[in-house]
């Protein structure tokens, strides 16, 4: 049983910042539910490609559910710069909370 705890320590990541990673923090307009949702800023934006270098931005819409309290549907839209560095942040259906925030 050790050697297996051994060996799964070994492939399992460390902990720690993700670079590629934003991290939302969101609660249920509805059911209060704080809910916390990763953005991958290499996979999960799509590009939006300007006149210039400068203009390019990268944008994403997710949709986030909680755990099944209730089924509320929370939209959010963000915009990132040419350097996946957040520039607007919008969303529906719920709110935006802190990372400091107790999640359940």
């Amino acid at each position: 049983m050790e050697l297996l705890k051994k060996l799964a320590a070994l492939f399992t990541p460390k902990r720690g910042r993700d670079a590629y990673a934003y991290w939302l923090y969101v609660q249920c307009d509805r059911c209060g539910e704080k809910i916390r949702s990763r953005v991958d800023l290499r996979n999960d934006l799509s590009i939006r490609y300007g006149e210039s270098e400068r203009d390019t931005v990268y944008f994403c819409h997710k949709t986030i559910m909680g755990s099944g309290r209730c089924f509320q549907q929370i939209e959010v839209d963000l915009s990132f710069d040419g350097r996946r560095r957040l520039v607007d942040r919008q969303i529906r259906g719920g709110k935006f909370i802190g990372e400091e925030a107790s999640f359940d």
